[in-house]
């Protein structure tokens, strides 16, 4: 981009962007006689920008879909475009990446229908410039091989942070992201020679690859932020008195709350580098605060030995190890471990070591780079290769085998709380892995963090309170020759989700969330505008809003990325409520990729042993609630919606479990719409599928319809007389009508049906879903 200036000093977005002679869009304009005969309105092809959002660079460009013959032209040098590919105008800016097709009957572009989760500050084809991972560039001509930074070739090549750009036409660009998608852009040469690739390549070099945090769009975007959550929820554990009420909840008296801002040395540390307490932890009750500020000086980043939860009388502590300076002498770990014990009348504790056991940041992201390579395939001939060793390339990957090992530990973890032996994990930082385990622990033994909001609170607490390094793990920024770059980059909270996503499938009635919950939350960690997920600590977030004005938002407030009707499928309509009479919950082993139904899950014979001796009695967490899941491979599945969503080949039209899901919520929004009519005593807006069943003819206004008429309806159904092939009685084929049909990766494939019907479910089933789920009111009956 030899026409922007390089105002390299100054830090912020403005400093990159300035456009090329003439405005950016009127350079599209200059060569519309390239453009297809029916994509010659390109000047009304804008993207749609937020406030203080600014273009960088826009070119026409032709979209392909994940797996498209595009390598087969940049082999043979045809002509561009296809039924396989959209044209329209690809955009750069400091916030996104934007297509806008032009084409809008081609289903590739995703516009023929609405029917997909949509996002309030992206469109279909957007990307934020955090969500992507790398760029390859594609030159003309010659068969393109894989061809990374430092070989011989040059035909495909790696786009780095240096912002080398090839030298050659570019010809096809491959955006990776982090989520998974994959977008292939191809270009066209112009009448004036003009190289569209090569600009839209400089740009997304330098906007890519920030060299520091401040860079982001969040600094630039400073609208107010207005709370629109009704309730407060969701503990954010940014006080003293969250972590008090959780100490009162777990009934743990022999911890205190130690608040930084308290504690004058720390507060004389908290804008340098040495820093690295969060505002506020909990440590053991008969250690002074001096003397816990002198014991953690000996480990990695200070984590001492910090209290997270407890269960009964046990508690789960969460530890670093030593520094390498100190391993020699592990007096300090001793007095430490022995003060931890005094909290819990000095029984034994059990040290689980997870540096030895599980994987380091560097297995994980290996692992993921694999998983991602393999579920998102460039070329047609790499789909088919892979897909005749599926599994075993799976395998390789040893994604599944760390989800594993961490749902293996999580239960060691919870068996030994439940039989009152306080844990403590230790691992190098105690800031990643420990993380996980804690998290999945107090999952499998707390029904409240399997709630929405309790889940919310425990991501709080374990990952943002606590401290998970989401900018550097992330890749929220890509620093130049620095041991703290590219290296330390890892997607452990998306391990993290996977593992709560294998126990919502052995527990589909446990849990009030979705998968579709999720997976959305993988995504809204790439949204810079909101802060839950875009710092290393809380004194780096306090710096920038007191340094440069940024302005706070919680992702956890869904109501400003998304509309009600997408917030409705974050709600699971299996979920289940009470169950006291059930001691434990036990999963069965479920074949990988099959789908858990309710109903399916037996619950054990025997009741868990519980003397209310041996707890104490502010404790409020139930002790017959636990799971108790299956953690060998054989019983994982892949996560589907997750990882394949973006692959329209290898979507089921009409089937999956999204649709099974749909059938359950239409299932409560007439339950919903029937008691309804009974409260109200009006039957104008009964389902027609009742009348349908019971072959009742639908009532005017005047016809006074009795409660027992209502109850009455499976005993007319087996009433009925059987159909003449001699087959069970079928529901009639105007019922399954009242459904519309959706795909497999619904809500995030392109799927057709009637919106505003889609809509009505849920606006109806959500209500219903505000009290219990169907299998609630089956168990009451």
């Amino acid at each position: 981009m030899a026409s922007m200036p390089d105002h390299r000093k100054r830090n912020t977005f403005t400093s990159y962007v300035a456009p090329a002679p003439g405005d950016v869009s009127a350079i599209a304009l200059e060569d519309e006689w390239c453009l297809p005969s029916d994509t010659r309105d390109v000047h009304l092809a804008k993207p749609r920008l937020l406030n203080k959002e600014l273009i960088v660079v826009s070119a026409p460009a032709y979209m392909y879909s994940a797996i498209s013959t595009i390598d087969n032209i940049l082999e043979n040098g045809t002509t561009f475009g296809g039924k396989e590919a959209v044209f329209g105008l690809l955009t750069v800016t400091n916030f996104k990446l934007a297509f806008v097709p032009l084409q809008r009957d081609n289903p590739l572009c995703g516009l023929a229908s609405t029917c997909y989760q949509e996002h309030l500050f992206l469109q279909r084809n957007d990307v934020t410039l955090n969500n992507i991972d790398h760029v390859i560039q594609c030159a003309e001509g010659g068969r393109a091989v894989n061809v990374l930074p430092g070989n011989a070739g040059r035909r495909k090549k790696r786009l780095d942070a240096q912002q080398k750009v090839l030298n050659h036409r570019i010809a096809a660009l491959h955006v990776v992201c982090k989520n998974f998608r994959l977008f292939k852009f191809a270009f066209q040469l112009t009448k004036g020679g003009r190289d569209w690739g090569k600009l839209i390549a400089a740009a997304l070099a330098r906007f890519v690859y920030p060299k520091c945090h401040d860079l982001s769009f969040a600094y630039r975007y400073q609208e107010p932020y207005y709370p629109t959550i009704s309730k407060p929820g969701v503990s954010m554990y940014a006080s003293k008195n969250d972590w008090a009420r959780e100490l009162i909840r777990c009934g743990s008296n022999n911890w205190q709350v130690i608040s930084s801002e308290t504690i004058p040395i720390l507060q004389q540390q908290r804008h340098s580098s040495k820093y690295t307490f969060p505002p506020h932890f909990v440590i053991p009750k008969a250690c002074t605060v001096e003397r816990f500020l002198d014991l953690s000086r000996a480990f990695c980043d200070s984590r001492a030995a910090f209290w997270v939860y407890g269960y009964g009388n046990a508690s789960l502590v969460r530890l670093a190890e030593l520094k390498p300076t100190a391993q020699q002498d592990t007096t300090v770990e001793n007095v430490m471990l022995e003060l931890v014990r005094a909290c819990n009348e000095r029984k034994m504790l059990h040290l689980l070591q997870l540096t030895d056991r599980l994987p380091n940041i560097h297995d994980v992201q290996k692992a993921y780079h694999k998983l991602r390579r393999l579920c998102a395939p460039e070329s047609p001939s790499e789909f088919v290769m892979e897909d005749a060793k599926f599994l075993t390339l799976l395998e390789k990957t040893n994604w599944l085998f760390y989800v594993s090992l961490c749902l293996r530990y999580s239960c060691e973890a919870a068996d030994t709380l439940r039989d009152g032996t306080t844990c403590v994990l230790q691992e190098t930082n105690g800031r990643d892995l420990c993380c996980v385990i804690s998290a999945l622990t107090q999952i499998i033994l707390d029904p409240l963090y399997r709630t929405i909001d309790g889940f919310q609170s425990l991501i709080q607490k374990e990952w943002i309170a606590l401290e998970h390094p989401f900018q550097r793990r992330l890749g929220h920024i890509r620093p130049v020759a620095d041991s703290n770059g590219p290296d330390e980059e890892s997607p452990v909270f998306l391990l993290f989700l996977d593992c709560v996503w294998q126990l919502l499938q052995q527990y589909p009635d446990e849990f009030e969330f979705s998968q579709t919950y999720l997976v959305t939350l993988w995504d809204a960690c790439f949204m810079p505008l909101f802060d839950t997920f875009q710092f290393d600590c809380n004194a780096d977030r306090m710096k920038a809003v007191q340094d440069s004005h940024l302005v706070l938002r919680p992702v956890w407030d869904w109501s400003e990325q998304f509309s009600e009707k997408d917030k409705f499928f974050f709600s699971n309509p299996f979920y289940q409520r009470q169950r006291q009479e059930i001691p434990c919950r036990r999963s069965i082993a479920i074949p990988a990729g099959a789908i858990m139904l309710p109903g399916l899950a037996k619950t054990s014979a025997h009741r868990a042993t519980f003397n209310p001796h041996n707890f104490i009695q502010q404790s409020s967490i139930p002790k017959d609630r636990y799971l108790e899941p299956q953690h060998r491979m054989s019983v994982l599945g892949i996560w589907e919606q997750c990882y394949y969503r973006w692959m329209p080949i290898l979507e089921i039209k009409g089937g999956g479990f999204p649709q099974i899901d749909l059938f359950h919520r239409l299932l409560l929004s007439n339950i919903n719409k029937l008691q309804r009519s009974l409260e109200l005593q009006d039957f104008e807006d009964l389902p027609d599928v009742y009348y349908e069943l019971t072959r009742e003819p639908k009532p005017s206004l005047q016809t006074h319809i009795t409660p027992e008429l209502i109850d009455g309806v499976e005993r007319r159904r087996k009433s009925l007389p059987p159909n003449p092939t001699g087959h069970k009685q079928q529901t009639p084929e105007c019922a399954m009508n009242l459904m519309p049909e959706i795909s497999s990766f619904f809500p995030f494939g392109v799927n057709g049906g009637e919106t505003q019907q889609l809509n009505d479910i849920l606006i109806s089933s959500n209500e219903f879903l505000l009290e219990g789920s169907i299998m609630d009111r089956l168990s009451i009956a």
